[in-house]
């Protein structure tokens, strides 16, 4: 009898550590930055890997954008459309020498950065 005791305290102790673990230690940042930029229609291409079983509490929340240093556009979101990868499409001009940078923020834990820079290749504008 004073064994199942002891089982019942432990179990509840365990339980209220669980259900207050800081949730940052089931977060995971977003992992992977993929930029294109595409001159003939002016529009940036941002894909980004982020794992997440649970799309509406655990996602990309922000996406922020950068030409040259200068914040050009900042998006948020509420949810995240896939369970891993997700890409995104803005509107922007870029010219050949420009350096692009793309910040995607998790909405419980981290952040993850990539720049590029806007080369010309035979005519059209690669990154």
């Amino acid at each position: 009898m004073r064994y199942i005791r002891y089982l019942g305290i432990f179990l509840v102790v365990l339980l209220v550590s669980v259900s207050l673990a800081p949730w940052s230690a089931y977060a995971t940042p977003p992992r992977y930055i993929k930029i294109q930029y595409k001159a003939d229609t002016q529009t940036l291409q941002v894909t980004v890997s982020h794992a997440t079983p649970v799309r509406k509490i655990h996602y990309i929340y922000r996406i922020a954008v950068e030409k040259n240093g200068v914040l050009e556009q900042s998006h948020f979101y509420t949810m995240q459309p896939r369970f891993f990868l997700n890409t995104y499409e803005y509107n922007m001009s870029a010219n050949p020498g420009d350096v692009i940078t793309v910040s995607a923020f998790c909405i419980l834990f981290g952040y993850n950065t990539r720049s590029t820079t806007v080369s010309q290749i035979e005519g059209s504008i690669q990154v």
